[in-house]
């Protein structure tokens, strides 16, 4: 969309800066805006409605900086609503099954990432874009209207109270770094095996789908990590999941093929759907019930703060060295935080 609207190649680069920086200010800036609204259930169907006015917005052929404008107002929307969910599943979750929670709660992330990269290309190309955000908007309104009656609020009522006191440990330093590290990684690894798709003559359906299977692959295992999370140590599954990506990285440029392309789409799956449940639930046993918001929406931010870290580096790194460097780079770094990890005193 943004090509249609003239956007150079730079062009898109802040744009995509922008966008994550605004879902990544959504997420950290959640704990003040719950506190602005005493029902997390209608604030949910409030952001809901502003939700799909920027998306109706979006859709609306408006010039470059209007349409930047538009998304950035939406993915902040996004950003408190996402951690909103994960905030509310501490306050619900009993301990003994908080890892199979997580775990469920980052499935409905690899669900819509499956539906929509199959199905909201074809709604556009079938309804216009107009027409399909409208769609879009009204889904997004009616799916939050499920929330409301559904006893959230005495829960988050009697869980919610803020002590003030929440400052970031040394074992959450070492987990928002070492887990950050692979998610920067994943979006790299995204990034460079669209180019290479790319140069390779790849249509753009073939390219854009081909994370779409890895994730459908993907599909059981964010569950069976958080399972595994209540008899283990989180931390090994983050290591498998850190060296999964590491693996992609390497494996980026030792084949042409479709199938080795897919492979590294599956290893990089495994880093974004499976690894951030977990994660939860290790901050979900680091902290009281009390500091729970904060330590959430912490991670959340952090998490899309790497992904801009990700972006900001190819380019920064691709005027000095070839992309293949950059993935042995990328490669060497990933051992290094792998190792870290599996030293470090995180359970």
């Amino acid at each position: 969309m943004i090509a249609d609207l003239g956007a150079t190649p730079r062009d898109n680069g802040i744009f995509m800066a922008i966008t994550y920086l605004a879902i990544a200010a959504g997420s950290y800036l959640t704990p003040r805006i719950l506190g602005l609204y005493s029902s997390v259930s209608r604030l949910s169907v409030i952001l809901a409605i502003l939700t799909a006015i920027t998306l109706i917005a979006m859709g609306c052929g408006m010039g470059y900086t209007g349409f930047l404008v538009a998304t950035s107002c939406y993915w902040f929307l996004c950003g408190v609503q996402i951690n909103i969910y994960s905030i509310i599943m501490t306050y619900i979750s009993p301990a003994p099954k908080s890892g199979r929670n997580f775990g469920l709660l980052a499935n409905t992330t690899l669900v819509g990432a499956v539906i929509g990269s199959f199905f909201i290309g074809p709604v556009i190309h079938s309804l216009g874009t107009l027409s399909s955000f409208i769609v879009f908007g009204m889904m997004t309104i009616v799916t939050r209207f499920l929330m409301l009656g559904s006893g959230f609020d005495v829960v988050y009522a009697q869980h919610s109270q803020d002590t003030g006191t929440f400052r970031i440990s040394g074992k959450l330093w070492l987990l928002l770094i070492t887990f950050n590290a692979g998610i920067m990684l994943s979006f790299m690894g995204r990034f460079n095996l669209s180019l290479i798709m790319k140069d390779l003559h790849y249509d753009i359906d073939t390219i854009s789908r081909i994370f779409a299977w890895g994730a459908l692959i993907v599909f059981p295992l964010p569950w069976l990590f958080g399972v595994l999370s209540e008899r283990i140590s989180g931390k090994w599954l983050l290591v498998v999941s850190l060296a999964a990506v590491t693996a992609a990285m390497g494996f980026l440029y030792t084949g042409n093929t479709y199938q080795s392309f897919f492979a590294v789409s599956f290893l990089i799956c495994i880093m974004t759907y499976c690894s951030r449940g977990v994660s939860q639930k290790i901050i979900y046993d680091m902290y009281p019930i009390s500091e729970q918001k904060h330590a959430q929406s912490v991670l959340s931010s952090a998490n899309w703060v790497a992904a801009i870290l990700g972006f900001v580096v190819v380019s920064i790194t691709s005027g000095h060295f070839s992309l293949q460097q950059v993935s042995h780079y990328s490669f060497t770094a990933g051992v290094g935080a792998v190792v870290v990890l599996m030293f470090s005193r995180i359970r």
